[in-house]
C-alpha cells in the first residue's frame, strides 16, 4: 500500500477555511499527481489520478458515440501554415503555442506545433473526405492531450499539457449546426449532473469572449468551493470560417460552392477531475462517486485473533469476488496496517465504500457496509452485498449532487444594481452575481473591462443557455447605467 507523499495523519486542513491549502495538500496526499518531473507545468499522473481520469472518459465516449460521433486519432503535430489559414484563430492560439522546429541536427522548413486545439488538423482532412452533402453529417472526436504554454499552472486546473476531449462536426445546414450545440450542452449536463453530482452553469459567451475563429461560444461553468469558476468545457459553433478557410465545400446543382457549417466540442476532462476533488472533496479528503472511482469497494478484515485469521480473510475475498462478478471495483486490504490506518487512508483516496469484515460478521453471514460521505453505518447480509452497494452508491451521488446543487444556489447574488454591489458580493461570497447589463455584443466590452477591472477580476460570463432570462423595462446597465438588453453572469475563474 502507497501513502502518498504525506502520511494520512498529516492531512488535516480545513476545505472550508484554506481551500488553496487544501486543494494542493489533497492532490499530493492522495497521491494524484507527482510535480517533481524536472520540465515545468507538466505533471505526472499517478495510478489513482490515471485510472479516475480513465473513468472520466468511459462516461463521456459511450455518450458521444451514442450521439453518431466516431473516435479518430490525429498527429499531434500541426505545420504553421495550417494555423495562418484561419487568421483570427491564429492570433488567439499562437501566444500559447510549443513550436517544433528541428529534429535530430536538421532545420524543418517549417515549424511545427504540437496541438493546443486541432481544428486546424482536421480541417486540412475534411476537404479531403468531404465532397458533397452525402458525406455530411460528419462528427469525429479524439481524446488527447493538448499543449498551451501557460505561465501560471495549478495541477487539474491549468497545465501546459492538459487532457480532454475534442469533437469536431460538419454539417450542411446552420440548423444542424445550431443544434448541435443544445446535444453537447445535455451531454455534458448528464455526464457532469446526473453522473457525477457536480452542477453546472451553461452560458452563451459574450461576442469579445469566443473561440477564436468562431461565431459563437457557450461554456460549462462549476462553482468551486472558494467561490472561483472552473471552466470544465465548451461548445463552439464555427460558422462557415474554417470549411472556407481550408476549402471544404462541393458545387451545388446551381454551379455555386457549397460551404458546410461546423461546430466543436471540448470536454476538459483534467479540469473534471479537479472539480470532482474539490466539489465533493471534504476534510478527510476525496469522495469519489460510484461511477469513476478506481477502487469502488473496499473490504477491510478486522483480525482480532490468529485462529480466526484464515476465515475471515477467505470471507473477504469471497466477498470481492463476488462483487467483482457483478462488476465492481472491489479490493481487500488484506495489508499489515492498523484498520484505523486503512479507514483514514481509504478515506482519503476517496473510495465511496467501505465493507468491514471481523469475527462477528464472519459468524452471522453479515457485512457492515460505510458511507464515504456521511459515515453512517449498515449491517446487512452478505448475500445481498451487490445490492446494498449499488443502492447505496445511488444515495451517495444524490447526496453528493443535493449537497452542491444547494451551495451553488446559495452563492448566486441576485440584488445588485451597480458595479459596487458587484465587487463586494464577489469579494464576500464569490460565486455568480446576477446582474442587469447592456449588451454581450461587442459594444457592451467596455462595460465589460470597466466591471473586471473595478471588481479584480469578475468577468462577464455571458448569458444562460437554457434559460430565458430578460432584464426588466426599468433597469440600467450595473456599469453605464444604460438601457440593460441582458441579464449577465459575473463571476471571478481560474
Amino acid at each position: 500500500m502507497a501513502t502518498g507523499l504525506l502520511s494520512t495523519r498529516e492531512f488535516n486542513v480545513s476545505k472550508r477555511e484554506k481551500f488553496s491549502e487544501w486543494y494542493n495538500t489533497v492532490i499530493y496526499a492522495a497521491d494524484l499527481v507527482d510535480s517533481r518531473y524536472n520540465v515545468q507545468g507538466f505533471l505526472v499522473h499517478k495510478p489513482w489520478a490515471t485510472r479516475l481520469i480513465r473513468g472520466l472518459y468511459s462516461l463521456f465516449e459511450p455518450e458521444l458515440e451514442k450521439d453518431g460521433h466516431e473516435p479518430v486519432v490525429f498527429p499531434t503535430v500541426i505545420p504553421k501554415e495550417n494555423f495562418e489559414l484561419e487568421k483570427e484563430h491564429v492570433a488567439g492560439f499562437v501566444p500559447q503555442v510549443f513550436w517544433v522546429t528541428r529534429g535530430g541536427e536538421e532545420e524543418f522548413a517549417r515549424p511545427l506545433a504540437l496541438r493546443p486545439t486541432s481544428e486546424t488538423a482536421f480541417y486540412q482532412m475534411f476537404a479531403l473526405w468531404i465532397r458533397s452533402p452525402a458525406d455530411l453529417p460528419l462528427k469525429l472526436y479524439q481524446s488527447c492531450s493538448v499543449f498551451r504554454y501557460e505561465h501560471e499552472t495549478l495541477p487539474f486546473l491549468r497545465g501546459r499539457e492538459f487532457l480532454w476531449i475534442e469533437t469536431h462536426d460538419v454539417f450542411a445546414t446552420e440548423k444542424e449546426a445550431r443544434a448541435q450545440l443544445l446535444i453537447d450542452s445535455a451531454i455534458a449536463t448528464r455526464v457532469l449532473t446526473e453522473k457525477l453530482g457536480i452542477p453546472l452553469m451553461a452560458f452563451l459567451r459574450p461576442q469579445w469572449d469566443r473561440f477564436p475563429g468562431g461565431l459563437e461560444t457557450v461554456a460549462y461553468d462549476v462553482l468551486m468551493p472558494d467561490g472561483k469558476i472552473n471552466q470544465v468545457g465548451s461548445t463552439h459553433i464555427l460558422g462557415q470560417n474554417f470549411t472556407k478557410a481550408f476549402g471544404v465545400k462541393w458545387t451545388g446543382g446551381d454551379g455555386k460552392e457549397q460551404f458546410p457549417w461546423s461546430t466543436c466540442f471540448g470536454p476538459g476532462i483534467w479540469r473534471m477531475a479537479g472539480a470532482l476533488v474539490s466539489v465533493h472533496g471534504d476534510d478527510k479528503g476525496l469522495i469519489l462517486p460510484l461511477p469513476v472511482a478506481p477502487v469502488q469497494v473496499v473490504i477491510v478484515p478486522i483480525l482480532k485473533s490468529e485462529e480466526k485469521r484464515k476465515e475471515v480473510l477467505d470471507y473477504c475475498l469471497n466477498l470481492q469476488g463476488h462483487l467483482r462478478t457483478h462488476g465492481l471495483r472491489a479490493k481487500v486490504d488484506d495489508s499489515n496496517k492498523s484498520p484505523g490506518f486503512k479507514y483514514n487512508y481509504w478515506e482519503l483516496k476517496g473510495v465511496p465504500l467501505r465493507i468491514e469484515v471481523g469475527e462477528r460478521e464472519v459468524a452471522q453471514n453479515k457485512i457492515t457496509i460505510v458511507r464515504r460521505d456521511t459515515r453512517e453505518k449498515l449491517v446487512a447480509e452478505s448475500a445481498h452485498a451487490f445490492k446494498h452497494v449499488e443502492e447505496i452508491g445511488a444515495k451517495i451521488l444524490d447526496s453528493l449532487r443535493a449537497k452542491a446543487e444547494a451551495e451553488l444556489k446559495e452563492r448566486i447574488t441576485t440584488s445588485a444594481t451597480d458595479k459596487r454591489q458587484v465587487k463586494a458580493a464577489l469579494d464576500s461570497k464569490g460565486g455568480f452575481v446576477r446582474v442587469a447589463f447592456c449588451s454581450i455584443a461587442m459594444d457592451g466590452e467596455p462595460c465589460a473591462r470597466e466591471l473586471q477591472e473595478f471588481t479584480q477580476g469578475g468577468k462577464v460570463r455571458g448569458h444562460l443557455l437554457n434559460k430565458k432570462e430578460k432584464p426588466d423595462a426599468s433597469e440600467k446597465c450595473v456599469v453605464c447605467g444604460k438601457k440593460a438588453h441582458e441579464i449577465a453572469y459575473v463571476a471571478k475563474q481560474y
